[in-house]
């Protein structure tokens, strides 16, 4: 718990404590010792397509899952009320899109959290033209990772299912809402694993989860030393520099902003660009020329 919270007060640092130096060892200090429940280690998971394929044939029991692709951090609608940030989405090869997220506390409310996810993935991959037709709309499965039990029913595997009142009648509306109780005692010995693997610092099974295990261990040796080039660790502490500068409600400062953070090696010309709004090449010429 304390290094949940010590991980919150860094985020509430100003723009100019962001980007010291000793404050970015200091994250990777406290990143060391978090789980895979962890936002930031939980992306690097998501880098490896062969380790979230696990994940998902563990929870979704079927081996036979094939991903064609993972996009991690995924942003997904135009924040005109609110955009949203994914933790994972992925295309099976079954063409459903899956959204994957850890959650470590009961804030706001999770299952509220499951239908907006699901409502923008829904608009934002749908087809864009007048041949829309609602049938073409993309199926869509949520999963969310919790260490508090929702339902208080100590179950593993809380699905949500859809019927009609008074019958047993299933309405299937392509969306399949899958919540995951880390802190349920589960007598499949995969699931069991698999959650020893989430919620401990360590923990590996190799023999059950060889990619995943394999990745966990590469994570957590990126932490000993403190490097600064770590795509998790800058990519917080980029958006949240960046939540301070939208804030301020100054272009202008969020383009020295950006413009700092590209040269201290924080984050790169890509994502300044993207969050300024212009393209690579204009980003790279303002900052040169700065």
């Amino acid at each position: 718990m304390k290094v949940k919270n010590d991980l919150k007060k860094l985020n509430n640092l100003n723009t100019d404590q962001l980007v010291d130096n000793k404050l970015i060892n200091k994250y990777n200090r406290l990143l060391k010792k978090a789980t895979l429940m962890d936002d930031h280690k939980f992306r690097k998971v998501c880098e490896s397509k062969d380790a979230i394929k696990e994940i998902l044939q563990t929870i979704l029991k079927d081996n036979k899952l094939e991903i064609v692709e993972v996009i991690k951090q995924s942003s997904e609608g135009e924040p005109v009320f609110h955009g949203v940030i994914l933790d994972c989405k992925c295309r099976l090869k079954t063409r459903e899109i899956v959204n994957i997220e850890v959650q470590v506390a009961l804030d706001d409310d999770p299952v509220y959290r499951m239908r907006y996810n699901g409502s923008v993935l829904t608009v934002e991959n749908s087809p864009k033209s007048s041949k829309f037709k609602y049938k073409n709309i993309p199926k869509i499965i949520l999963i969310m990772f919790c260490e508090f039990d929702l339902f208080k029913k100590r179950k593993p595997i809380y699905e949500i299912v859809r019927y009609v009142k008074d019958t047993k009648v299933v309405s299937d509306d392509g969306v399949r809402e899958i919540y995951v109780n880390l802190k349920a005692k589960s007598n499949d010995k995969k699931l069991k694993s698999l959650f020893k693997i989430m919620t401990t610092v360590n923990d590996v099974d190799e023999k059950t989860f060889p990619v995943l295990s394999k990745k966990k261990e590469e994570i957590n040796d990126l932490y000993i030393g403190g490097d600064q080039n770590m795509s998790g660790v800058d990519l917080v502490m980029f958006k949240d520099g960046v939540k301070i500068g939208k804030k301020q409600g100054r272009q202008e400062g969020m383009l020295n902003l950006c413009i700092k953070m590209f040269k201290q090696k924080i984050i790169n010309a890509i994502q300044a660009a993207k969050e300024l709004g212009m393209t690579e090449q204009e980003f790279l010429s303002l900052a040169n020329n700065s």
